[in-house]
């Protein structure tokens, strides 16, 4: 390997690094039937080196033909850095059996101490254990 090659190599390791380290994961774990509602677990790893004060996520419900079902605005803030966070919300007077897939439309607002950012979209990372799937 060349000199040229390994710093080429580590230059993309550290960029990588970095990337990850922004890297907010999430989670849909569970749909608990609630009467009248459902309840979600959203559970949130924030692997980034600070706290995020604001975290408002803009979510799209859709039932199990596709078809939107109900729209949610969901404070989720604040995340504790590099903490495992469990979120919990309701979405009344819908059966969690109904719902298909969340999507994370868009991220309303998201800070943290050293102001607003803009691409926490970006920084989402998405999976589901639930029935329903979650997709960014």
């Amino acid at each position: 390997m060349t000199y040229q090659n390994l710093i080429s190599g580590l230059t993309l390791l550290a960029v990588s690094a970095v990337a990850t380290a922004d890297e907010i994961k999430l989670e849909l774990n569970k749909l608990e039937p609630q009467p009248n509602a459902c309840r979600a677990y959203l559970v949130f790893d924030n692997s980034s080196g600070s706290a995020i004060d604001a975290l408002l996520l803009d979510l799209i419900l859709f039932d199990r033909d596709g078809v939107i079902a109900r729209r949610l605005a969901v404070d989720t803030a604040p995340l504790r850095a590099a903490k495992m966070t469990v979120k919990l919300f309701e979405i009344p007077d819908l059966a969690c059996a109904d719902i298909g897939r969340i999507l994370v439309n868009e991220v309303l607002d998201c800070r943290d101490a050293n102001g607003e950012h803009d691409d926490c979209i970006e920084r989402l990372s998405v999976s589901s254990r639930a029935d329903a799937e979650l997709l960014r």
